[in-house]
């Protein structure tokens, strides 16, 4: 597939959204078809590479109904090269509302000229990329044609998840090169477990060098903006939760089973009320992929 760079002024002013663009180098031509662009999300702490390998098994898809045009993966305002570019001001950052990530969805597809019946979006997401895309919709429905939501994190009820950002405030920050930090997540219970595609995407794009021409390596994503971003639930995780009801086009979640954060009968109990869902646990969805 093809990849280029595009930025994005942020629903703030003066902050941008770094956003990565990707194209099949094959569009395949089907009559009728509806051609979609896709817009991706990502978790807290992660970044927008770690979607590649998923959007290469999309575009190599082929179907009668529709057509992937395009696949815009962002990078969170506070996170990846987005983070980078806005490094001035975030730091220092202790709360991070997710209604502000809903916002710079909401400009992003304004930029693109997309939603309300314009251009047909379907935003893809996970955990926190997922509640973010859910808010946007929420906050102006029929955005999106519709939405894949991936372990999102939707609380019923406030919590700032203080233990786990008091965890991820004392997260190792720094390498001495690339190839010391690709050994150490190798070796990580957390990191090591994960597919090696995704493990070295997430080094290959979210450490950055230390300062100009030093082997040295830190992530972009740092433990602060981290930590703010799991405080930043408190209230809009509960509002997403709560207002589900709302939400007027397709949607579809997508659980693991073992999923703390979103865990499957969680989901289900919450999601009853959405006009047009469907609800795929993680077994279900192997059996069928």
């Amino acid at each position: 597939m093809d990849t280029a760079r595009r930025v994005f002024s942020g629903a703030r002013t003066g902050q941008t959204i770094v956003a990565n663009v990707y194209r099949p180098h094959v569009r395949p031509h089907a009559d009728g078809a509806r051609r979609v662009t896709l817009l991706l999300t990502h978790a807290n702490g992660f970044h927008k590479e770690l979607w590649e390998p998923t959007l290469q098994r999309l575009f190599a898809h082929r179907s009668g109904r529709w057509t992937i045009e395009e696949a815009i993966a962002l990078d969170g305002y506070n996170h990846g090269d987005s983070a980078v570019a806005n490094r001035a001001s975030i730091a220092g950052e202790t709360y991070t509302p997710w209604f502000l990530a809903a916002r710079d969805i909401l400009a992003v597809l304004s930029q693109l000229g997309g939603g309300r019946g314009k251009r047909a979006v379907v935003g893809i997401g996970h955990s926190w990329g997922a509640s973010s895309l859910l808010l946007a919709e929420l906050l102006s429905p029929l955005s999106f044609a519709g939405i894949i939501a991936t372990d999102p994190v939707l609380h019923t009820k406030p919590t700032g998840h203080a233990e786990v950002a008091a965890i991820t405030l004392k997260r190792r920050t720094e390498w001495a090169s690339e190839s010391a930090a690709r050994e150490y997540f190798a070796g990580h219970p957390f990191f090591g477990a994960w597919d090696p595609r995704i493990r070295d995407l997430y080094v290959a794009h979210g450490l950055e060098a230390s300062g100009p021409g030093a082997a040295t390596r830190i992530l972009k994503c740092r433990p602060e903006n981290e930590a703010a971003v799991y405080r930043g639930a408190l209230y809009a995780s509960p509002f997403a939760a709560n207002n589900l009801w709302r939400i007027q086009c397709p949607t579809a979640f997508l659980t693991g089973e073992t999923s703390h954060l979103a865990p499957p009968q969680h989901i289900a109990d919450i999601i009853g009320d959405i006009t047009d869902c469907t609800h795929m646990p993680e077994a279900e969805f192997y059996s069928v992929s």
